[in-house]
């Protein structure tokens, strides 16, 4: 029986593989397996939270993309798996969590007739307050000390529940060709040089992390809020969010529901595959071979492969950084609001002193227990707040014009801070004259 010499076989090998591969001559081995599972791991989740924002984003995932393994722990947890859960020991999270809007906690709302009261409304009434947080306001003439702003918010549009928001194009799509081309390009240079261990792990990173933006992209962002059997039995759902850290009042005007859907809705992420997410399941597991792989076989390719494999990875998670370095929560804001309140009408303005605030607010507002509203916005009860306080919802509620002169702060009854007393009742009179302005030449801002 013939047995071939181990140099003879050798030799055949060594004539398979091209004698001019670029570095073929150098020993020396780059180990690139911890670089590419767990590089740029929060990067990576971070841009994967885009995918329902922006609709092409989840066609534009084909390239090999850095921390496969952060993505595929995070997303192994959502999709309840006991082997997954075993692989990626920790608390369980949800979609919610990872987009960023589960426990945001949004300001105090009092409802103007029928009383009630939440010290804590939910996530979209938090992105309401940013969102009028970043408008132009309109300054109304007065003294100034601590300024407060007030945005009255028209409410026209009662939003359905379950409602599917509708994402935006905010992602240039040209410049998702410059990882994927870089990805594709370096496979290619590895296939010619005979390089297939890094030649297959470029493909399986393509593959891998656009398998997994098709699948997270494919859930559907919804919108839930309680919605009353009969609105109409309620009467109005008018009402304020005051928050007192950032000295802003919200006044909502629209019906119950369009006002609950502020202060009690919130988002969810709904796939065809719940509850089980098959999909997510899969995908996951996807990942996780590919980083497994990675850590076996990257370093059994040659040096020139390796940093190809590398420059793929760099170009990817500079991609990466880009879409986790844009404003998510501006886009949030500006998706969550346009598509859910269909464009409502804003009015912004911006008060010297919280008592032209407040009392500004009340004439806004009309509320059917003005002086309730006015304790809750100045929670002062010595005795010239109380004078002042009794003198402006006594004249409120009998639609008088706020004008006053000397004989309500030189009253025998007041021996002290007269000169307080007169300051108040000129905030309260400037309050009436922007309240005035505002109904004769309303500035309203659309988004």
């Amino acid at each position: 029986m013939y047995i071939p010499q181990l140099s003879d076989v050798l030799g055949r090998r060594s004539g398979i593989l091209p004698g001019d591969r670029p570095l073929n001559t150098t020993s020396f081995t780059l180990d690139t397996s911890g670089m590419a599972t767990f590089f740029g791991g929060d990067v990576a989740v971070t841009a994967m939270t885009t995918l329902h924002l922006d609709p092409t984003r989840r066609w534009l995932g084909w390239y090999n993309a850095p921390g496969t393994y952060e993505v595929a722990k995070r997303y192994g947890r959502v999709s309840k798996s006991r082997l997954l859960e075993g692989l990626f020991p920790g608390v369980p999270t949800d979609l919610v969590t990872m987009l960023g809007l589960a426990g945001i906690q949004g300001a105090k709302y009092i409802a103007a007739h029928s009383g009630t009261i939440f010290e804590e409304t939910g996530p979209f009434a938090a992105l309401l307050m940013e969102e009028c947080q970043r408008m132009e306001s309109e300054d109304i003439q007065g003294r100034e000390t601590v300024s407060m702003h007030v945005t009255i918010t028209e409410l026209n549009h009662d939003p359905e529940n379950n409602f599917v928001l509708n994402p935006t194009r905010i992602f240039p799509p040209i410049v998702a060709t410059i990882p994927i081309l870089v990805s594709a390009g370096t496979a290619v240079a590895c296939a010619i040089f005979t390089d297939w261990f890094c030649f297959c792990m470029i493909v399986l990173g393509m593959l891998a992390n656009g398998v997994s933006c098709l699948t997270i992209g494919a859930g559907r962002f919804v919108f839930q809020h309680p919605v009353r059997k009969d609105p109409g039995a309620s009467g109005s759902g008018d009402g304020i969010l005051l928050s007192d850290p950032n000295q802003e009042i919200i006044v909502l005007k629209g019906s119950p529901n369009a006002v609950d859907s502020i202060i009690r809705g919130a988002f969810q992420l709904r796939f065809a595959s719940e509850p089980k997410y098959r999909d997510i399941k899969c995908s996951t597991a996807l990942l996780v071979f590919q980083f497994i792989a990675q850590i076996l076989l990257i370093p059994q390719g040659s040096l020139f492969g390796q940093i190809l494999f590398v420059g793929s990875l760099i170009v990817s998670g500079a991609y990466n950084m880009w879409l986790a370095s844009w404003d998510r929560e501006a886009t949030q804001r500006e998706v969550c609001i346009r598509s859910v309140l269909q464009r409502p009408v804003f009015q912004r303005y911006k008060l010297g002193t919280r008592t032209s605030a407040a009392v500004f607010t009340i004439l806004m507002l009309k509320p059917k227990d003005p002086a309730k509203f006015m304790d809750m916005i100045i929670p002062n009860d010595t005795p010239i707040w109380k004078k002042f306080k009794a003198n402006v919802i006594s004249r409120i509620r009998d639609d008088k014009e706020l004008i006053f002169d000397s004989s309500f702060w030189e009253d025998s009854e007041v021996t002290e801070d007269r000169g307080l007393l007169e300051l108040l009742y000129r905030d309260a009179e400037a309050a009436y004259r922007g309240y005035k302005t505002a109904l004769s030449h309303p500035h309203n801002i659309k988004l």
